[in-house]
């Protein structure tokens, strides 16, 4: 991958990107926990890749191009994502696609999507629930939002944190519970550590 042009200002996933190579460095012992807290105060700051290629100067040439997540061209090309399990644990997280439409129907079983690390099919997701005393939970990157207009609760509550519209992919999520808890969430971090 080149190297961006120094004048283009920074997106929130390439940002993210750069935190994510840095978290990197630090495992690897290229930098202490000091200098991430720094340099990473610094990419936040940033407005354009100018102002971060200092920052990567003193990493290998391999950790500087921003790995920005791609996008599949064509919705056919990726399959239907239906779990639905009966007493068991289903959680999908990784480097995974996700498909335009999602179907939920667990019993008396947690279902998570995590797709922090995942690429996106198209750019509006619909999730189509329908949890029977299940707790549903999806994690989002930080440049997707999600909107849960179209449930219908019978018990059960929805916690939705990431409803503010955002330049990334957007989820719909519909259906009903039975007595089924829904959350929807960025991904939390404290230093170094993510969840």
């Amino acid at each position: 991958m080149s190297t961006p042009d120094p004048n283009i200002r920074l997106s929130n996933a390439q940002r993210e990107s750069l935190i994510g190579l840095l978290h990197t460095a630090t495992e690897e012992g290229r930098i202490d926990l000091d200098e991430f807290a720094e340099r990473s105060k610094q990419v936040y700051e940033a407005k354009t890749y100018g102002d971060v290629e200092r920052l990567l100067a003193d990493l290998p040439e391999d950790d500087r191009a921003l790995a920005v997540p791609k996008r599949p061209k064509t919705v056919a090309d990726v399959p239907n994502l239906v779990p639905d399990p009966e007493h068991s644990r289903v959680r999908r997280e990784g480097d995974w696609t996700v498909p335009a439409r999602i179907s939920v129907e667990p019993k008396h079983s947690p279902v998570t999507l995590d797709c922090r690390h995942a690429d996106f099919a198209a750019g509006d997701i619909e999730i189509a629930l329908d949890l029977y005393h299940s707790p549903f939970k999806l994690i989002l990157p930080r440049n997707a939002s999600a909107v849960d207009d179209g449930v219908r609760l019978q018990g059960g509550k929805v916690n939705n944190g990431c409803q503010q519209a955002a330049v990334g992919p957007r989820f719909h999520l519909t259906g009903r519970t039975h007595w089924g808890r829904i959350t929807v969430r960025y991904e939390r971090r404290f230093l170094w550590w993510r969840w």
